[in-house]
């Protein structure tokens, strides 16, 4: 009798046909995913070929066991798919990884920062670009280093910050030392300090350089010169108060006061008539009048009376050069009821030496500390040079340490 079959074994013929189908089918779909994935990241690493490779050998050898053992098959194919398709991840991971290496940014990143910020530093650079750009590169070149490429805005933020700081602190310590340059003394005693500019008429332009300084400053014209009218618009046209440098003869007759002088043979009459003249050619606007030389003239009591009857009539004050300790302008003042102004102080200009200008202006400002204010004189023509840029470099340090400026009319 021919042997039965266990129903066991009838069961398992077609499953066994149908799993060997299915796992042929699988493990083909299976092998086409790997070698794609194998390929794509050949493609981007070549570095991994050598994997793929023998990821290549190893289906092969799958696939031969597969054929010869399907029974055996079944199980290892499906835990070794999972390992498969591990391993084509993980080599999938190292491309993905490194994609960036080629696209370094941080690199690029420094480079638009060193390049910008030297920018925000020309913009911002109110007068020492030096002083500025050094701690402007240290900035960028440390933040990149430490920021990504998203947070850049933000590091640019913090540069253009620096750079707006450090020119106002730079701007503050060099205003302090412009101020503190001479090293005057502070201001004490309502210290005002009067200047007086002598000799003008001969150039408008020297004139100008004296007028257009940036504080109350008078300038005495010289009648009857070529330019003396001239001189006297250019003063007012800066705001500047004009007087007349009326002439009168000095001690020392060798010396000529110049056109349109007083004698002393002249009478009263005649010195009234001369200084109407000269007063009147100057034009509108004449403030008052002080004596060039005229020793001789103010040391006689009658002769400057004269002169300053003349300043009553014509509401002008009258400033004494003191050209002589003998002078008798105060007394002559004195007997009309009438202020007069003195010279109160050095001659500026005796020296053309700026360091000697420079010693007369401590001098100055040492005497109006003492007795309230000081009135010093200068000359137009002689120290053009030197005197107006001195008194302008001065100017605000004088400022700063609270000296005043006025002119004679001012303390009328």
């Amino acid at each position: 009798m021919p042997a039965r079959r266990s129903p066991k074994k009838k069961s398992r013929k077609p499953k066994v046909v149908l799993a060997k189908n299915k796992v042929l089918v699988f493990c083909g779909l299976i092998c086409a995913i790997c070698v794609s994935a194998i390929a794509v990241s050949v493609a981007f690493n070549p570095q991994i070929a050598e994997k793929a490779k023998a990821v290549e050998v190893s289906k092969t050898a799958e696939k031969a066991k597969v054929t010869e053992k399907p029974k055996t098959a079944e199980k290892p194919k499906a835990a070794e798919a999972p390992k498969i398709a591990e391993k084509s991840k993980n080599a999938e991971k190292p491309a993905l990884v490194e994609k960036p290496k080629p696209v370094e940014k941080p690199k690029s990143v420094e480079k638009t920062k060193t390049v910008e910020a030297p920018k925000i530093v020309e913009k911002n650079d109110v007068g020492s670009q030096k002083a500025v750009t050094k701690p402007v590169e240290k900035t960028g070149v440390t933040v990149p280093k430490k920021v990504n490429a998203s947070s850049a805005g933000a590091s640019q933020k913090n540069v253009q910050v620096a750079s707006l700081v450090t020119p106002k602190q730079n701007e503050a310590t060099v205003q302090n030392a412009v101020r503190n340059r001479f090293d005057l003394p502070p201001a004490s005693n309502g210290a005002t300090i009067v200047i007086v500019i002598d000799d003008a008429g001969r150039s408008a332009e020297n004139t100008r350089k004296y007028a257009e300084l940036p504080f109350p400053i008078t300038i005495a014209v010289l009648p009857k010169l070529p330019q003396s009218r001239q001189c006297a618009d250019v003063i007012r046209s800066f705001g500047k108060e004009v007087i007349l440098h009326q002439p009168m003869q000095a001690a020392n007759l060798n010396l000529d006061p110049g056109p349109g002088a007083i004698k002393i043979d002249m009478t009263t009459y005649e010195i009234a008539e001369v200084v109407k003249q000269n007063l009147q050619e100057l034009g509108p606007g004449v403030k008052g009048m002080n004596n060039h030389e005229g020793s001789l003239i103010t040391s006689n009591e009658i002769k400057i009376g004269a002169v300053l009857e003349v300043c009553q009539e014509k509401g002008v004050y009258f400033l004494d050069s003191r050209t002589t300790a003998a002078t008798k302008a105060p007394q002559a003042a004195l007997e009309r009821d009438m202020q007069i102004f003195e010279k109160a102080g050095p001659y500026l200009d005796n020296d053309i030496d700026r360091a000697k200008m420079l010693e007369r202006m401590r001098e100055t400002l040492a005497y109006a500390n003492r007795h309230g204010r000081a009135i010093v004189i200068g000359h137009v023509d002689k120290s053009v040079k030197i005197l107006p840029d001195l008194l302008a470099e001065m100017y605000p340090e004088m400022r700063a340490k609270g000296y005043k400026f006025a002119t004679p009319s001012m303390l009328r």
